[in-house]
């Protein structure tokens, strides 16, 4: 690494998802082997032909639970509610204090921290699909286009996200979205990654973000049930997320949040906060073969993991688990196995391999932050979970996928996320 290089620690994390919200309770899920999957009931289902019937949706956060009230709620979409709560649970946990900066715009203020040495990035595979789908529907009908409806455009952008969380908590440092579908979380918290490390931030919020399922009309699911991604296990949701699984047949939709706090080591050690993990590297490529389907020949997925253990430093014989984009959709899975085959050869069975998708489905833009949570306490805790669901692994998924929970403290772990579009995106993180 470079003389400017600045080793960047994991302290804080934020986790609001269809299993649990926050540390504790998602962690103990997580050991649990709880899944998210259930039978939907929404009312957009009715006079529509949708084939899949299952989701893993995420439970409304209390607006008080980012100290807010209902009222100021309201005026932002339920995406970037989801943002404030995971990130009010990722400072918290980080160990920072917050008080009142300014009472009459009811702002917070982080306290011990310059606010123009933070910043925010966050993922999302669109932003705000609430907001989108309502005021289009307003339009169409010819409703009148009053009250939440006129904020319509700052709520429905994807740039809200980043900058909801810098507004609440004046954090001036850069702040950016990153909107790369499946990848986007993984790819912000990359970016904030290499900021903090080269010097340009001492602490940064990042992670992902999406609400594309118990959203106002339903836009998400059928978008995803017409081009025949999802799993029609209807009758069965629990197992319906079973990556690397004989009889996998598509992914379960989900939603929710992952956010982390990212500090220098330095900035963490002179506060005293924990580390949970220290991210050693980051890697990202592009398939650039198709808008939705993986290119089947995995070279890109391979280039991505060596290149995020290049800049990591590390080699592959380091790495202990590997948490995977695992999707439980055919073609993903067999790719992602056959990619982690090619680096790391004859040691791919000493490399523990799961997909925590099994349990909390598929969040799109804030699976990476999530996953990147159950890395980074993986490392933390000791302890790699099990693939749940896992009843007959696909012999083209000949893996190290352990079906019981291990208690082992791997040195070095990998997060992968690969997107519609192409986009590839490798963390490796480390013991802190």
């Amino acid at each position: 690494m470079g003389e400017r290089h600045r080793a960047v620690v994991i302290t804080g994390l934020g986790p609001v998802t269809s299993i649990g919200t926050g540390v504790e309770r998602f962690w103990r899920a997580v050991i649990d082997g709880r899944s998210g999957g259930r039978r939907l009931d929404y009312q957009w289902f009715e006079g529509r032909a949708f084939k899949c019937r299952v989701g893993a949706p995420v439970e409304e956060p209390a607006p008080e639970s980012f100290a807010m009230s209902e009222s100021e709620a309201r005026l932002l979409d339920p995406a970037a509610r989801l943002a404030l709560a995971a990130t009010a649970l990722a400072l918290e946990d980080a160990g920072f204090r917050t008080a009142i900066a300014d009472e009459r715009e009811r702002t917070l203020r982080v306290e011990g921290l310059d606010p123009d040495r933070a910043g925010v990035v966050v993922g999302t595979g669109i932003g705000g699909l609430c907001t989108i789908e309502k005021s289009h529907r307003a339009w169409v009908r010819g409703e009148p286009l009053t009250g939440v409806t006129r904020y319509a455009l700052p709520m429905l952008i994807p740039n809200a996200l980043p900058a909801q969380i810098a507004i609440r908590y004046g954090l001036r440092g850069e702040n950016k979205a990153v909107v790369t579908a499946c990848a986007s979380g993984t790819m912000a918290l990359g970016d904030a990654w290499r900021l903090v490390r080269d010097g340009d931030l001492d602490v940064a919020v990042a992670g992902g973000v999406d609400k594309t399922l118990s959203d106002f009309d339903g836009y998400g699911l059928l978008g995803f049930d017409l081009l025949r991604t999802l799993s029609t296990r209807n009758d069965d949701p629990e197992r319906a997320s079973r990556p690397f699984d004989a009889d996998r047949d598509g992914f379960v939709l989900s939603e929710g949040a992952g956010i982390l706090v990212l500090e220098s080591e330095d900035h963490a050690r002179s506060r005293g906060a924990r580390a949970y993990a220290r991210i050693l590297g980051y890697g990202a490529t592009s398939d650039a073969h198709s808008i939705m389907q993986i290119e089947p020949s995995g070279d890109q997925i391979v280039r991505v993991m060596r290149s995020a253990l290049r800049s990591s430093g590390v080699s592959p014989e380091e790495v202990g688990y590997v948490n995977a984009h695992g999707t439980s959709t055919r073609l993903n899975d067999r790719t992602e196995a056959q990619a982690l085959h090619r680096v790391f050869g004859r040691r791919v069975f000493d490399v523990l391999v799961n997909s925590t998708k099994a349990m909390t489905g598929h969040a799109i833009g804030a699976a990476g932050g999530i996953e990147a949570i159950t890395t980074a306490l993986s490392i933390a805790r000791g302890l790699v979970h099990r693939c749940v669901n896992l009843e007959r692994a696909d012999p083209e998924c000949d893996l190290a996928l352990p079906r019981e929970n291990r208690e082992v403290r791997p040195a070095v772990a990998m997060s992968n996320s690969f997107a519609f579009g192409g986009h590839n995106a490798t963390l490796v993180l480390g013991a802190p």
